[in-house]
């Protein structure tokens, strides 16, 4: 159905789910008075800290506002986490956001209207990011349009709108650590969308324990090493022009 799923995969982050799901059913509320359908679905990837019963308790509370839960029994990663939203979610456009972050919602249906009027795979805006405890933003994430130096290094935060059919025929996620860059990468080059909108859409807390932080250097070097293998197997990727290489689109104006 035409609608917008806000889907957050959640591992061990009880102190933040609060803060991400409530600002999600924000979202919720202001796509609804646009008479645009939403939800927030809530995958718990087997979450071992308070996460399973603080979630049972805001499903019962806010069940007639948008919230659904659905639990893994055993941790499976975020790719599968991700493709699990995508299986389970009623609507045909998704938003992922990260547990221990928050969107804008006033700008969402600004966002959405985007991404169905361009049928592009994804659409994406601004991010502030800020330290945990800090309100105040000290970096603008995901800022750019797509260029060819997305295959040197991502610049695109994960947080982003998507058509879903089109992330599901291309099999969704499947990298195990650079999941988010990974698709990035697979939608340009099977030949997607993928649009940069000058608006923000939420915020990025900055924590000690992120994933992003928390990997070895060998994990690293051995998912490099893979995504090298993928996508520039003799070295000319980023001489070769893709359909989405610099767009930029606002509703009510246009491309940029």
């Amino acid at each position: 159905m035409d609608g917008l799923t806000i889907a957050i995969p959640t591992w061990n982050h009880e102190f933040f789910l609060p803060r991400s799901i409530l600002s999600a059913l924000e979202v919720v509320r202001e796509l609804r008075s646009f008479d645009v359908p939403a939800e927030v679905l809530v995958i718990d990837d087997g979450s071992r800290d308070g996460s399973s019963g603080l979630l049972r308790n805001l499903e019962a509370r806010y069940a007639g506002k948008g919230l659904r839960v659905r639990q893994h029994l055993t941790n499976s990663g975020p790719a599968e986490t991700r493709n699990s939203a995508l299986r389970h979610s009623q609507y045909a456009s998704i938003v992922f956001l990260d547990a221990d972050n928050e969107l804008f919602p006033q700008n969402m249906p600004t966002l959405y209207r985007a991404l169905r009027e361009t049928g592009a795979a994804s659409v994406y805006g601004n991010l502030f990011k800020c330290r945990q405890g800090s309100s105040k933003a000290f970096q603008l994430l995901s800022n750019e349009s797509i260029q060819s130096r997305l295959f040197d290094q991502n610049y695109i935060d994960t947080c982003a709108l998507f058509d879903r059919a089109q992330l599901l025929d291309l099999n969704g996620y499947c990298s195990q650590y650079w999941e988010d860059w990974e698709m990035w990468m697979h939608l340009a080059t099977n030949g997607r969308r993928i649009i940069f909108i000058p608006l923000s859409i939420g915020c990025y807390y900055e924590l000690p324990n992120s994933m992003v932080q928390a990997h070895s250097d060998t994990q690293w070097n051995a998912q490099w090493d893979r995504t090298q293998r993928i996508y520039k197997q003799v070295g000319f990727r980023k001489f070769l022009a893709t359909r989405t290489e610099q767009l930029s689109y606002l509703p009510g104006v246009g491309y940029l």
